[in-house]
């Protein structure tokens, strides 16, 4: 997206602040990653964005604490690969629960070849946000999903 400048100059506005203007009052996010620096940095990054944030360190863990949570959030996060359940099963299940609204669902790996990309999507996810990233990256992603 670009705005012009009172000079008439066209300037590119970043994706984070593109995003701030779509977000509800209070957006909120769910991260399942068992890294922790990584769920760190992720936190960071969304509450940089406004959000307020949940976690879990696995699939399996998510299933049991998004349930409750699932008409709240506004974007689900997951990274692909994790113990006791991955990130493509996590998708695979989440999809097929009666209680899941549709919340949008991102999966997140430095594993980001075709084939993941594919097997992602084809499981039910929306996006693929790729290893390391930044807020504008992030960003970018959150405007293709929530538009």
């Amino acid at each position: 997206m670009s705005e012009t400048t009172s000079t008439g100059e066209t300037v590119l506005v970043p994706a984070s602040q593109q995003i701030l203007k779509l977000l509800p009052q209070t957006p909120k996010a769910f991260i399942v990653d068992d890294s922790v620096p990584t769920r760190r940095i992720f936190r960071m990054l969304l509450e940089e964005l406004g959000f307020t944030v949940s976690e879990a360190v696995n699939g399996k863990d998510a299933l049991e604490k998004l349930c409750p949570l699932i008409g709240e959030m506004l974007v689900i996060f997951s990274d692909i690969s994790m113990p006791k359940m991955d990130g493509f099963e996590f998708c695979f299940k989440l999809m097929q629960e009666p209680w899941y609204d549709g919340t949008p669902f991102i999966l997140v790996s430095t594993e980001s070849d075709a084939k993941n990309v594919i097997k992602g999507l084809k499981l039910g996810a929306d996006d693929f946000l790729p290893k390391p990233f930044d807020k504008e990256i992030l960003s970018q992603v959150l405007l293709r999903v929530l538009q």
